[in-house]
């Protein structure tokens, strides 16, 4: 009986951190605005910093979350303050959102040249560092996303590490 009761105690206690732990992942989560977004990319490469906002903009899409349309994208990419928001700015990037009333995603797109591996395949490398900043003026995530991949070409490479540093930066954002 002494037995029985101990271990309705001990699997009571490890019930209560079970849910405890699931609370507290749910309150860590990144909580998105339900508002629409604006990916800007700014990096070394033409092509890297479009598949970043495309890769990006697709996933987000795909989740459920509204992006402005192309016109607007334009505009903002015109707007003076953009330039200084895709530098890295914090000031212009909440600026620049909270004067078009949407959330904006800057990004920072860094790929690594792809080396020759083991295999006599290529390894690529990525880094992207994620700004959102809110149409309230506020910085609502930030973090950084890495990705690494193998490709049969140098370009395939660093495609498909982007690829997956960017998928990684959506998942952290929103899950």
């Amino acid at each position: 009986m002494k037995h029985d009761f101990k271990l309705t105690i001990v699997f009571a206690f490890l019930g209560l951190c079970c849910l405890a732990g699931i609370f507290a992942s749910h309150a860590a989560e990144a909580a998105l605005p339900n508002n629409s977004f604006a990916v800007l990319a700014n990096g070394p490469s033409a092509q890297h910093t479009k598949s970043s906002e495309a890769i990006i903009t697709s996933q987000l899409l795909a989740k459920g979350y509204k992006v402005v349309d192309p016109k607007k994208l334009e505009a903002i990419k015109r707007d003076r303050i953009a330039r200084l928001a895709l530098a890295g700015d914090v000031d212009a990037i909440l600026k620049l959102s909270s004067g078009h009333g949407a959330t904006m995603i800057v990004v920072q797109v860094e790929a690594g040249r792809p080396v020759v591996n083991e295999f006599n395949l290529y390894t690529g490398t990525s880094s992207l560092a994620v700004t959102v900043g809110a149409p309230n003026g506020s910085i609502i995530y930030a973090s950084t996303a890495m990705g690494k991949q193998v490709g049969y070409t140098p370009d395939e490479a660093a495609q498909k590490a982007i690829e997956a540093a960017a998928t990684r930066a959506v998942a952290g954002m929103t899950e």
